[in-house]
């Protein structure tokens, strides 16, 4: 059962200030590096109002000499195109270089490079195990970090998502991803991925205020009953002292209907982030208090122990029940702290061994957390082996892993990043 957030719709106590959005300035984009073969790689470089002729991309081994490479069909979607290219003449294991050319908004010249590794999908030992998923129609703006299940959950409840309360509860086919496509736009776009036809949905437009931060996540009432919230986020607003105004407003809807949540969220105003357990959403401020709340699936909201340290840039996931909060400070070790609802208590787990990162990704796959990716302070890319650390459930222990699973923002070796929105990718995972 597709779910419409059309008909869920809260209050809006200040109007956004509508200002003229600047065009997407022509421009090109390496979107990714994939093995086809033992000695051959397909290349496909993303462009936004800009002819073929418009950018150039060149290959080179490590010593310098040229790559060939041939071009193949250019496919165009409704802001971009996608063109391939099949480079050949590669050798397993050795490291390559491309550099991608292109005048920028047909003023600036710029130069984007990339090293790739030639590794083959299907070894045991080597590169990813990628499955290209169908590329979606739209390019740009702010999406929200959490796509939520809306199919295939079962339960004692025969309305809820599929009506068969035997076969019991599971994630289905079709996640919602819902975007922020900028000032301009009057509504939220709600797109809906097809994971058993691989195929993108857009569907009617979420009708509240468009705003950066937009929140959604499904929690389940007495673990069975599927609700879902969306909602919260900011805008840039000139009349707020703070020139931020922050929602505070949500709405939810269940198996059957849909209601606003009252109250409103009671957290102090500023950028969340949150994670959730089976029936409950927790929710801590970026760089704000250490203050921490939670919102249970009948909007009965409750103060929860704070986070035993002041709050930087944080990312979050959670794990059988246990919500983990990866903490960033200047010039602190980046924290790792798992909080337990049983007990309203934190625990203190082992560092993130890796530079500190904006951006950065956390997730929960398979029962171990993930957290990487990312760019650095100064704009670098983080990652650059495609790393990241994963923390067991138990224990104070970490180790690296090669993450081939997720990758949401640059990595050196398969990226989809900021920029090349509406790409997406699914893999497996190798631990080294």
């Amino acid at each position: 059962m597709l779910i419409l957030f059309a008909g869920c719709r809260t209050t809006e106590p200040v109007p956004v200030v509508v200002q003229p959005d600047p065009v997407t300035a022509s421009q090109a984009s390496l979107v990714s590096v994939q093995a086809t073969g033992a000695s051959s790689a397909e290349v496909i470089v993303k462009s936004i109002r800009m002819e073929p002729s418009g950018w150039r991309l060149t290959a080179q081994t490590g010593q310098g000499g040229v790559v060939p490479f041939t071009v193949g069909e250019t496919q165009t979607l409704r802001d971009f195109m996608l063109t391939s290219l099949r480079l050949s003449g590669l050798t397993v294991g050795q490291t390559y270089q491309l550099r991608l050319a292109f005048r920028f908004a047909d003023r600036d010249s710029i130069t984007a490079l990339r090293t790739y590794t030639h590794r083959l999908n299907n070894s045991p030992t080597g590169g990813p195990r990628w499955t290209r998923l169908a590329h979606a129609s739209f390019s740009g703006g702010d999406y929200t970090t959490c796509p939520v299940a809306v199919d295939g959950i079962c339960g004692s409840n025969p309305m809820n998502g599929c009506g068969n309360p035997t076969i019991g509860a599971y994630v289905g086919n079709q996640v919602q991803v819902v975007r922020y496509a900028g000032p301009t736009q009057p509504f939220m776009d709600v797109k809906i991925y097809n994971r058993q036809a691989d195929e993108w949905q857009l569907l009617s437009a979420d009708r509240r205020t468009p705003r950066h931060g937009f929140v959604q996540y499904n929690v389940f009432f007495q673990g069975v009953d599927r609700h879902q919230f969306s909602g919260l986020g900011y805008i840039i607003e000139e009349r707020s002292a703070s020139k931020y105004f922050f929602f505070r407003g949500m709405g939810a809807i269940f198996p059957v209907g849909g209601s606003p949540v009252n109250p409103s969220y009671g957290g102090e105003d500023g950028e969340l982030v949150f994670f959730t357990t089976t029936d409950e959403a927790y929710f801590l401020t970026q760089n704000g208090s250490p203050a921490m709340r939670s919102i249970d699936a009948v909007f009965t909201q409750t103060v929860r122990a704070p986070l035993p340290e002041p709050p930087g840039l944080m990312a979050t996931f959670s794990i059988r029940n246990i919500g983990y909060v990866v903490n960033q400070r200047p010039g602190q070790p980046t924290r790792l702290w798992a909080y337990n609802p049983a007990t309203d208590s934190w625990t203190k787990r082992a560092d993130f061994p890796g530079d500190a990162r904006q951006r950065g990704v956390g997730f929960a796959m398979a029962r171990q957390g993930y957290f990487g990716l990312g760019v650095t302070a100064e704009g670098r890319g983080c990652a650059t082996s495609g790393s990241m650390t994963l923390w067991p459930t138990a224990g104070s222990t970490s180790r690296t892993i090669r993450v081939r699973a997720i990758s949401l923002w640059p990595s050196s070796v398969h990226p989809t990043g900021p920029g090349l929105s509406g790409l997406m990718w699914a893999g497996a995972t190798k631990r080294s």
